[in-house]
């Protein structure tokens, strides 16, 4: 018996941890969103409070900053 309550208490505290670091790391970062302009024949950010449609091409991106990117600058890599 306390056994199973010592694995509920652990599978708990894992829970409740792994949702304070999602929000913590992932949240609280500067994400931004972007739809197609096909006027300008390119990406737009999307101001707050906007509507995006069914059909409208989304990019959500994530700002960061590049002076403290290596002198040699970073590969990308992977993706499709």
């Amino acid at each position: 018996m306390i056994t199973v309550f010592i694995i509920l208490v652990s599978f708990s505290f894992g829970f409740v941890a792994g949702s304070w670091f999602k929000a913590a790391i992932y949240d609280n970062q500067p994400w931004e969103v972007f739809r197609w302009d096909s006027g300008a024949l390119g990406y737009r950010r999307v101001p707050m409070g906007a509507m995006l449609g069914r059909n409208d091409n989304v990019l959500m991106g994530l700002r960061m900053n590049s002076e403290q990117f290596p002198a040699e600058g970073i590969r990308v890599e992977g993706g499709e």
